[in-house]
């Protein structure tokens, strides 16, 4: 039986779908297979998904959305609102 996960903010829940060109696609997969070779000696998968999530966090980080604190806690109450008000 699999163990509940305890931190919600780790459930993926949404899923996004890309329309890509064929060279888009192709730029994502040699993106990925970079972050792979370069995570190889941690034991972690690199995979699309987490390529993408890794730009949003990136990006919102850069931008002041996130800060190291609310990587760990999640999502402000004013954007788990926005969120639902938009899903």
């Amino acid at each position: 039986m699999a163990r509940p996960n305890e931190n919600r903010r780790n459930v993926v829940d949404t899923t996004l779908t890309l329309r890509l060109t064929q060279h888009d696609r192709e730029l994502l997969r040699d993106l990925v297979a970079l972050q792979a070779s370069e995570m190889q000696d941690t034991g972690m998968e690199a995979t699309a998904a987490s390529y993408v999530r890794g730009l949003i966090r990136h990006d919102a980080r850069a931008k002041g959305l996130l800060s190291d604190e609310r990587a760990t806690k999640g999502p402000s109450a004013a954007t788990r609102t926005a969120m639902r008000k938009t899903a």
